[in-house]
């Protein structure tokens, strides 16, 4: 929701409308071109449509436009310009208040969009790798000047490796909130905030946003006046003038404080600016969710989000009604909520709700509900419905292909995650033509060595793994550790993924030393991040312990396999697929143990388990029972 939009929802004030003739424009972006502004151009012959009305063709060459508005409320249904796109989806469907402030509709070719989000990007990765070249620099002098301890030093690299998670989403969310950046509607002190940001001098925009004085002390003034407003009614009409006007400007500067923070993974300063915005004005859905969504997703804190997020519905009800695009908005961030929680009943029940909204607002083939659909493909994943949530992937890439074109981010995600569905299913031949799909998409819009391609080149070289294509799982492994070292570093997840993925080729070369090296340095990686008993550990603690197999070494392989399986539980439960691979794992390390009674009872744990699953005739049941019976009748022999 742009920032123009967001003043509409500072105040509701007790007004009677009566008919009125609400002007707007439809533009490209205004610019900053070395440090100065390149105003927008107007884009004659753009055709605005409002619903209940006929369309408007806009004639001026400023592309202004008008019509009247005599409702309480007005929704723009579609804005069309051949060879243009709307820069900011969230204009369409949407219902606004009438003002007299101007609505704005930006506009760009795709070529200048897509062109822009790239140097946004671009310039944000380089910012975040000097910060980080910088905080390197600066730890490793104190230690050298032995101002602080072996173990300080430690402790804070591993604090600034971890922050170095976020990346992907701070630089696609920034990158996303630049490349849409009108910067005609900013004056010219936001102007040079927001561009000092995106150029990444956050010490000057930091410096810049301190000039005014105290944020905090000017968000306990204006809420102390607001107090005094409601005593002093006779002074009211003046007094809410100055509010909004205040609220307004402490906005901004909330908002771009937590920019500032949030760039340099300061969570806790971000998320404390988030919160005085939010208490400047309970009434604005966009201040109370964007804080609920950032307490979850950035500090886990998800009793602290709860009731902002039931002050965002309450407001987005009252303010727009029942089924309105905040509600749905709302309802999927609160399915994330519960998806995070493992409460997955309740989140597809939020996501379903928020699907029959968007869908009844926006049409159902928008792009928004192709997002719900895959939140709903996530949950039947998680509950081991994979056909169910390959339906669901499936639905979702068409309507993103639909709506954005065969070459974009979002499809290449979603088809990575059918890809994944079909790997699941064994079918290799699917899983790998979905991938590579992904990977070219990918390649065409970031190059070759950008981080996310190191996912897809992980997924096709497990693909040929299982084929045993050795060779090629070789290279497409390697190419994503590779990526993922320069990238992201030694310390990072998606490394320590790629050093386990690299273990287990050396694995199948019975290089059993140097795969055992270096699914411990995977191990320490990942232990470092999410500590010793994170469900996530399993699949680390599960390779280490297929390694020692390999080796001979039953005991220690035993060891590992157990706290994999231990691990696992604690999330899924008794009954999901993916724990069957671990009982029958285990079942086999008994059988060579010489423990034939606990190998054949971990074995029909599998069995029992992929049977619910994929049904009797599955070929992983079906091994499972052959392999009791060989069993048994080895029992048989030795009687």
């Amino acid at each position: 929701m742009k920032k123009l939009l967001i003043l509409n929802t500072i105040l509701m004030l007790s007004v009677m409308l009566t008919a009125q003739t609400q002007q707007g424009y439809v533009k490209t972006k205004g610019r900053m071109v070395n440090g100065k502004l390149v105003p927008g151009q107007g884009l004659r012959g753009a055709t605005v449509s409002i619903k209940g009305r006929t369309a408007v063709l806009v004639n001026a060459d400023d592309g202004a436009f008008s019509f009247p508005v005599s409702e309480s409320m007005f929704r723009v249904d579609s804005v069309r310009k051949k060879g243009y796109q709307l820069v900011d989806m969230d204009a369409i469907g949407k219902s606004y208040k009438p003002s007299a402030n101007p609505l704005y509709i930006v506009m760009e070719t795709p070529e200048q969009q897509l062109q822009d989000k790239l140097n946004a990007e671009r310039k944000i990765r380089r910012n975040l790798q000097k910060q980080l070249q910088s905080k390197e620099d600066e730890i490793e002098a104190l230690r050298e000047a032995n101002k602080i301890s072996q173990e300080e030093y430690q402790a804070t690299l591993l604090k600034i490796y971890e922050e170095q998670e976020s990346n992907e989403q701070l630089i696609a969310d920034m990158a996303k909130r630049y490349s849409e950046l009108d910067y005609d509607q900013l004056d010219e002190f936001y102007r040079q905030v927001s561009l000092f940001i995106e150029d990444g001098e956050l010490v000057k925009a930091d410096s810049m946003l301190r000039s005014r004085g105290d944020i905090k002390a000017q968000v306990n003034t204006i809420i102390q006046r607001g107090q005094t407003l409601q005593k002093e009614r006779e002074k009211l009409q003046q007094a809410e003038a100055v509010q909004r006007a205040d609220i307004e400007e402490a906005s901004k500067r909330c908002h771009s404080f937590y920019e500032t923070f949030y760039l340099q993974h300061q969570n806790d300063s971000a998320a404390h600016y988030l919160l005085l915005r939010a208490q400047l004005d309970s009434t604005n859905v966009e201040a109370q969710n964007e804080v609920a969504k950032f307490l979850v997703e950035f500090l886990s804190e998800f009793d602290k989000a709860t009731p902002y997020y039931q002050t965002a519905m309450r407001q987005a009800k009252l303010q727009y009604g029942e089924k309105c695009e905040w509600v749905a908005t709302i309802l999927y961030n609160t399915g994330m909520v519960h998806y995070y929680r493992s409460e997955l009943p309740e989140a597809l029940e939020d996501f379903n709700q928020a699907k029959e909204i968007y869908s009844e607002i926006l049409g159902d083939n928008h792009p928004e509900v192709a997002t719900m659909i895959n939140a709903i493909g996530l949950i039947h994943n998680s509950l081991g419905d994979y056909q169910t949530a390959l339906d669901y992937f499936l639905q979702c890439a068409e309507i993103r292909k639909a709506a954005l074109g065969e070459n974009h981010f979002e499809v290449a995600a979603a088809y990575n995650n059918i890809g994944h569905i079909y790997a699941v299913l064994r079918d290799f031949s699917k899983a790998m033509e979905y991938q590579k799909k992904s990977l070219e998409i990918k390649k065409k819009l970031l190059g070759e060595n950008d981080p996310s391609l190191a996912i897809t080149h992980s997924n096709i070289g497990t693909i040929f793994y299982y084929q045993r294509d050795f060779d090629s799982a070789a290279y497409h492994l390697n190419k994503a550790l590779e990526i993922n070292i320069i990238a992201l570093g030694e310390s990072h997840p998606n490394t320590a993924s790629s050093y386990s993925n690299a273990a287990m080729m050396y694995t199948v070369n019975k290089d059993y030393d140097k795969a055992l090296k270096y699914n411990m340095k995977a191990l320490t990686i990942m232990q470092k991040i999410l500590g010793e008993d994170n469900p996530k550990m399993a699949y680390y603690y599960s390779n280490i312990g297929t390694t020692y197999i390999y080796m001979g070494n039953n005991e220690e392989a035993l060891k590992y396999m157990n706290k994999a399986l231990s691990n696992k539980k604690a999330t899924l439960g008794e009954e999901h697929p993916d724990l069957a691979d671990y009982y029958y794992n285990i079942g086999e390390l008994y059988y060579r143990m010489g423990d034939k009674a606990k190998s054949i009872e971990n074995f029909r744990t599998a069995q029992s388990i992929w049977e619910k699953a994929f049904g009797p005739k599955d070929q992983r049941v079906i091994k499972a029972q052959n392999t009791m019976d060989s069993i048994m009748k080895e029992g048989e022999k030795d009687e």
